[in-house]
């Protein structure tokens, strides 16, 4: 029997696929109660959660909105991390093209 891993970072049991949470991101979730989507993030404090709980988290609708303004083609099986990871990568190659441009 495989391990669902997919599924299991969907009910942030684990913190990404084939990653297990370690031991204080389990305490930030479990003792601080803090959203699993925020320790993915490094919060691992409730001083550093209240600094940015009233940030809002993307979510899966605008990150797979993002990816599909960006061109990047994807299945629904995609993790959110990894088209935000997909995205971020998109962005810095716009980017260097953009300096090579500016450098002609």
């Amino acid at each position: 029997m495989s391990i669902d891993w997919g599924k299991l970072r969907l009910q942030n049991r684990v913190k990404e696929v084939g990653i297990p949470w370690n031991e204080k991101e389990l305490d930030a979730i479990h003792k601080l109660k803090i959203p699993a989507d925020y320790v993915r993030q490094g919060v691992l404090t409730l001083e550093d959660y209240e600094k940015v709980k009233d940030k809002p988290i993307k979510s899966r609708e605008d990150i797979e909105t993002e990816a599909k303004e960006a061109g990047i083609e994807f299945t629904s099986e995609a993790d959110s991390s990894v088209l935000e990871k997909e995205i971020a990568k998109n962005k810095k190659a716009k980017a260097a093209k953009k300096a090579v441009k500016a450098k002609k």
